[in-house]
């Protein structure tokens, strides 16, 4: 009797429990099915980005697969894909924040990482070849996180900015408009070791050519930032992003649960980016042309290039020479240590060359330079980090046809904006 009770008392207990287990089987059952059914059927819009081709053909290649295919329509681009653009194409790429991007002609790049998390929205992309211009302007973007990688560099934007990168023959990288933004350079060891971080502001452009890059490689910090140069201002490129920026292109976009394309009407820049001095405050030269504060070369002062310069054929076929230093801001001797002491904002330097193609100051080729011009100019401004507080050391090279490089001239210059007396001038701006 006493057995028989206690077999009973356990079969009570095992009908009491199973109904309950069978219960939370099928409740776990049912969730793994939903979950499943999401992953297959719903996809992620907003973790994506639809690409609007304008003109030319794009050939894409989607995560996980070795081919591409080409597109001829507007697409969606999703974590993983990989963009190439045909020669003379012209792309525009809208980010599930808003953020546009522009691909020209020629290039490459791999969406690797786009996450749409509120707390820390971010976007990572692989520049392999071309051009990317961005604008994190007009949809109010700033508060995304977007990584570009180069071939030697990394560029971080963490603020409300449009800016472009480069990866050609040369890597650089341009703000445009907004905030600042940083530029690792990395290590050329395969280490991925950041060797120096660059600050870039409105107005600024950084060429990373081999020469520059070697430079960060020996740790040797160059001085490489500058203004934006006029070649880039007159291209194409610049022209249509721009435009594009204050107008932009009204295209269609991915609709994630009927797969149709729906209408988007993206909302313009206010106020339109205007083209206006780098600092706001723009010095002329005797000739009429604006310097605008920034790191450009240009004729002599007081139009005296016009009658010391040689007749071009015959400067080319001079011998390279290292180049001379005329005056630093109208600073003829140095001080006691062997610097020029500028106190004012702007430094120029002026001197002479002989059988050049080209020079170089820091780095940065001068753009003004004619093959064959006798005299060199180069504005290192204080307010484009082109001059530090203290010691500044410029070094000049001259480069003939045949890719000969001079004896580099070193000038020393030291910034004291605290000096209370200035230099005496006399009417042709040089010291007395």
């Amino acid at each position: 009797m006493h057995r028989r009770h206690r077999s009973r008392g356990r079969s009570e207990l095992v009908d009491y429990i199973v109904p309950f287990l069978i219960i939370l089987c099928v409740g776990v059952i049912f969730v793994l099915l939903f979950n499943l059914w999401k992953t297959v059927f719903k996809s992620e819009p907003t973790q994506g980005a639809y690409m609007h081709i304008v003109g030319g053909t794009v050939e894409m290649k989607t995560w996980g697969t070795e081919d591409f295919f080409e597109l001829a329509s507007d697409a969606l681009i999703v974590q993983g894909d990989e963009l190439k653009t045909s020669a003379g194409a012209q792309v525009i790429v809208e980010f599930f924040d808003g953020t546009v991007m522009r691909l020209d002609g020629g290039s490459d790049v791999v969406f690797e990482e786009m996450s749409d998390d509120p707390k820390a929205p971010a976007m990572s992309l692989l520049l392999v070849d071309g051009k990317a211009w961005f604008n994190k302007v007009y949809k109010n973007s700033e508060s995304t996180n977007i990584v570009v990688r180069g071939s030697d560099i990394v560029v971080a934007s963490s603020g409300s900015n449009i800016f472009e990168v480069v990866n050609e023959f040369d890597e650089s990288v341009r703000v445009l408009h907004g905030d600042s933004l940083s530029v690792d350079v990395i290590s050329n060891d395969d280490s991925g070791k950041v060797v120096d971080t660059e600050t870039i502001g409105v107005g600024q452009e950084i060429v990373f050519n081999d020469d520059v890059l070697a430079r960060y490689w020996q740790h040797q910090s160059p001085s490489v930032l500058s203004a934006l140069s006029d070649e880039f201002k007159d291209s194409s490129w610049y022209l249509w992003n721009t435009d594009e920026d204050k107008n932009p292109t009204e295209f269609v976009k991915v609709d994630s649960d009927t797969g149709t394309f729906i209408k988007v009407e993206p909302k313009k820049l206010e106020p339109p980016i205007e083209e206006e001095a780098l600092d706001g405050e723009s010095s002329e030269d005797s000739e009429g042309e604006s310097v605008d504060g920034a790191e450009k070369d240009s004729e002599t002062k007081d139009g005296d290039s016009a009658t010391e310069k040689e007749d071009p054929k015959k400067a080319e076929s001079a011998p390279l020479k290292k180049p001379t230093i005329a005056s630093v801001e109208g600073l003829t001797k140095t001080n006691s240590d062997g610097f020029y002491v500028v106190t004012g904002r702007l430094a120029t330097l002026t001197g002479t060359v002989s059988g050049a193609e080209k020079v170089i100051v820091n780095g940065f080729t001068l753009t003004k330079f004619k093959p064959g011009d006798t005299t060199w100019s180069y504005f290192a401004n204080a307010d484009f980090s082109l001059m530090v507080k203290g010691e500044n050391t410029y070094e000049i090279v001259a480069v003939s046809a045949d890719g000969t490089k001079s004896e580099p001239l070193i000038v020393k210059v030291f910034h004291d904006p605290a000096a209370a007396v200035e230099p005496a001038t006399n009417s042709e701006g040089l010291a007395d």
